[in-house]
């Protein structure tokens, strides 16, 4: 038995008491990083864990945390980490042990955890279809819909229902090639199949089993669909994508390959919408600078996403030893890269903590780096594009009460789930 199959259900024990969570994190110079206060932001725990090092081993956790940027680097594109072993152990876990063969399977199947030579044939497949063009096609589609979402907006916008939460899900739809009027159900399948990248939170294995099963169905319904009728759609790309050597996604592959592409591509750009317009309220100088020089959205969206990413942590496990920063890591240690951190790394910025729009080269992390760089970075990129400037003139001059703001519970992914805003 490895020991994280012991540490993860006695941790989520103590996270679900938030009393006696408090009381023992007390004595760990790290903080308390489930407490509300962690969650609402978690730069209140910076100084805290940046004053270990870049490279750090944790004792409590049994694992690495890796805090620079440069080392965040080196990690995430080295050949001695991995992925797929992550999965391996979560799924001798409670609650994943309860999930269906089908949750299961698109478990074990999700790019994001695994390792080459699988990821690598995985990732070739996959870039033959999600190409640029796929990207492009949407803009004009994109415009129509932020459009339509806006129209409906009075004095008082809950910002994640009434935008956040529908645009991205609108165009995760658009891009597959569902009927626009399926959001919906992608947006309630990528809200419950999302928890399960939070171990320590936990989630109801039945329903997270039967999202699994409606996203198979209906995937491989479409991919049956697009390879006797094919359209200018990712679907088609997917389900058609072959190989030199006549290779093809297997049916289990093509449902991740989708669940992944949902839930990331969905989940991580609603967020990152909340998080972008709290930032430039309470960043006025810097919204006045944008509207002044809306040339500068390119850079801003990097900065925006440097500044306060919705990706926390980017877990690996060490496949063999290997050094970074003067530290030892040994085969089969835990690794959590702390993307949010590195980006905040005053070796790399000497103003770090400073949001700046017209920041050169804001470089963030909040994509990954290395093999499993995101695969929807430059769809996430269009999206906040097109989302963020119309958001923010029909806002004009608005107010936000940080304390109103009710944040997602999750350690891997930081964003509001209710964000009330005013318009005055």
């Amino acid at each position: 038995m490895r020991i994280e199959q012991v540490l993860i259900p006695v941790v989520r024990q103590i996270v679900a008491r938030p009393k006696i969570a408090d009381a023992l994190f007390r004595f760990d110079p790290y903080g308390n990083p489930f407490s509300d206060e962690a969650v609402a932001e978690p730069m209140v725990l910076a100084e805290r864990t940046r004053k270990h090092g870049p490279v750090h081993w944790h004792p409590l956790y049994q694992q690495w945390f890796i805090t620079g940027y440069d080392e965040a680097r080196e990690v995430l594109a080295s050949p001695h980490v991995g992925t797929a072993k992550q999965m391996e152990v979560l799924l001798d876990v409670r609650p994943y042990t309860k999930l269906n063969e089908t949750g299961r399977s698109m478990l074990k199947n999700l790019m994001l955890v695994t390792d080459p030579p699988l990821h690598t044939r995985q990732r070739t497949l996959v870039n033959r279809a999600f190409t640029p063009k796929q990207v492009n096609r949407l803009t004009e589609m994109m415009d129509s819909m932020v459009d339509g979402l806006l129209a409906s907006f009075g004095d008082e916008v809950e910002l994640m229902t009434d935008f956040a939460v529908p645009f991205p899900a609108m165009v995760i739809a658009e891009l597959f090639g569902f009927e626009r009027t399926d959001w919906t159900w992608l947006r309630d399948l990528s809200m419950e199949l999302t928890k399960i990248t939070d171990p320590v939170r936990g989630f109801d294995p039945d329903k997270v089993s039967r999202a699994a099963s409606t996203m198979r169905e209906r995937v491989l319904e479409l991919a049956e669909h697009r390879r006797k009728e094919p359209a200018d759609d990712l679907m088609t790309g997917l389900a058609m994508a072959e190989a030199d050597d006549g290779d093809r996604l297997s049916e289990d592959e093509l449902v991740s390959v989708s669940a992944l592409i949902l839930f990331a591509g969905h989940e991580t750009t609603s967020a990152q919408i909340g998080l972008s317009v709290l930032m430039l309220r309470e960043h006025p100088d810097q919204l006045q600078h944008l509207r002044d020089e809306p040339e500068l959205w390119p850079n801003a969206i990097d900065e925006l996403l440097r500044f306060d990413p919705t990706l926390r942590s980017d877990p690996r496990t060490v496949l063999e030893d290997f050094e970074v920063a003067g530290q030892h890591l040994k085969q089969g240690q835990n690794i959590i890269v702390m993307p949010h951190l590195a980006n905040r790394d005053f070796r790399r910025f000497d103003d770090a903590d400073d949001f700046r729009i017209d920041r050169e080269d804001p470089a963030p992390l909040s994509f990954g780096h290395g093999i499993h760089f995101c695969l929807g970075a430059n769809l996430a990129r269009a999206e906040l594009k097109a989302a963020l400037p119309p958001l923010l003139d029909k806002l004009d001059a608005y107010a936000v009460d940080r304390d109103a703001i009710e944040w997602r519970q999750s350690l891997s992914l930081r964003g509001p789930g209710r964000f009330p805003v005013s318009r005055v």
